[in-house]
């Protein structure tokens, strides 16, 4: 294994914190960081626009994308 693969691997594993992707929250996490009931998680996730992917049976919110999406819905009633 390189250094340069290796540095970033343990970088990887700092920022992730125990959780099994960086960027992504588990519907269950998105709902209580951000104090969203669950099921209103869910119909966020039918909307076009909502960043989120499937994987699997698994849906994940991409956290980044998020606050880009609320900032250009900044207003709207969703």
């Amino acid at each position: 294994m390189s250094k340069e693969f290796d540095s970033e691997e343990n970088t990887i594993e700092q920022n992730v914190n125990g959780r099994q992707y960086s960027n992504l929250y588990s519907v269950k996490e998105f709902s209580k960081t951000y104090k969203i009931g669950i099921n209103t998680v869910y119909r966020l996730c039918k909307l076009n626009d909502f960043p989120f992917i499937q994987i699997g049976g698994k849906i994940y919110i991409v956290a980044d994308e998020f606050l880009a999406w609320v900032n250009k819905n900044r207003g709207k009633v969703v």
